[in-house]
């Protein structure tokens, strides 16, 4: 009888468990990278008490958001809403002067993070969302005013926003500010923001370290098929 392809398929197993164990550790890394949490507390607003109007001091959500200037209104309208129950009127309450609402967030020195949210307006406003006084890149000057024709939904009509800051300090301070500028004796004036949610952005070395997973895995198939081929011949 001859034992070497059995022997040759043992010293295959020995030898591919260091490429194994790479592999896993790379598709847990890419597991974690895709499912990483909102940083944002309450981003859809759903904790708010809606229906009411938050002046400057006052959490809407019993800490999560606080109004640090102005008045801020929690709608619970659905025209004025782009997804669940609530939404935030950043201007409706107190127009012509700036409204902000900021939550702080806990972040790591030198991380890149993504902001996305969903916004929209009936009237001229201007608009800044900035992270520790600075403007998050990418993020509009203003709300495009697609307005609230609907009676019962107007979700499609909200526009899909999103920006990048690198966090200098290990909390953040998120502010949403925004200006409404309505035409006189008009009843239009909102600009509404829904769905906030901040995510970090991958690191290089995560990346590379998907890449080699996959690269591994690869391998470690080309290898296997070559085991079964010596062991059947």
């Amino acid at each position: 009888m001859n034992l070497r392809p059995v022997f040759s398929t043992f010293r295959f197993k020995q030898s591919s468990l260091p490429l194994l164990l790479v592999a896993l550790v790379a598709m847990f890394s890419l597991d974690a990278s895709a499912h990483a949490s909102n940083l944002v507390v309450d981003g859809g607003f759903e904790a708010a008490g809606g229906g009411n109007i938050y002046y400057a001091g006052q959490s809407i959500d019993g800490g999560s958001w606080t109004v640090t200037a102005g008045n801020i209104y929690v709608d619970t309208q659905d025209p004025f809403v782009y997804d669940g129950n609530n939404s935030v009127n950043l201007t409706l309450a107190n127009p012509y002067v700036p409204n902000t609402l900021s939550q702080v967030l806990s972040t790591l020195v030198g991380q890149t993070y993504v902001v996305n949210f969903w916004a929209n307006a009936d009237s001229s406003n201007t608009f800044s969302l900035t992270a520790n006084g600075l403007t998050v890149a990418g993020t509009p000057s203003s709300i495009a005013d697609n307005g609230f024709p609907g009676m019962t939904s107007n979700s499609s009509l909200f526009t899909d926003y999103s920006g990048e800051f690198v966090a200098t300090s290990t909390s953040t301070t998120l502010d949403l500010t925004s200006v409404g500028d309505p035409a006189i004796g008009s009843e239009n004036g909102s600009v509404m923001v829904d769905d906030i949610n901040v995510q970090p952005v991958p690191e290089p070395g995560s990346v590379v370290l998907m890449l080699t997973g996959i690269l591994g895995l690869g391998l470690l198939v080309g290898r296997k098929r070559l085991g079964s081929s010596v062991f059947a011949s």
